[in-house]
């Protein structure tokens, strides 16, 4: 019989208790997400409906319909399958609850 060491099970364990805490920050979101070249509006991390006007986040960003984001300095750029922002402005890639990128202009609070 294969005896297990307790190192596997404490790993096992805190890998398990990470998974938990990512999905749950997941779930907390609001915002918008590109889903099949669409964007959607994001209530507690689900998909809800299909945008249809501009939003703008706190940070004065604002997501259009089509997936365009105008950064508060100016810039465009455009959201990719997958992508979400949050309403804080911070562009996440695949719900992961590390910010993929902070866009240019965007103020960061340390």
């Amino acid at each position: 019989m294969l005896r297990r060491s307790p190192p596997i099970f404490a790993i096992v364990a805190l890998l398990t208790v990470a998974c938990m805490v990512a999905r749950s920050m997941a779930a907390d979101m609001d915002g918008v997400i590109m889903q099949h070249g669409k964007v959607m509006t994001m209530k507690a991390g689900k998909a809800l409906d299909t945008m249809t006007t501009n939003m703008t986040m706190s940070n004065g960003a604002t997501v259009a319909p089509d997936g365009t984001v105008r950064l508060p300095g100016g810039e465009e750029v455009h959201m990719k399958d997958g992508q979400m922002m949050i309403m804080d402005g911070t562009i996440m890639d695949g719900g992961k609850p590390k910010p993929m990128m902070k866009p240019k202009g965007m103020e960061v609070d340390d």
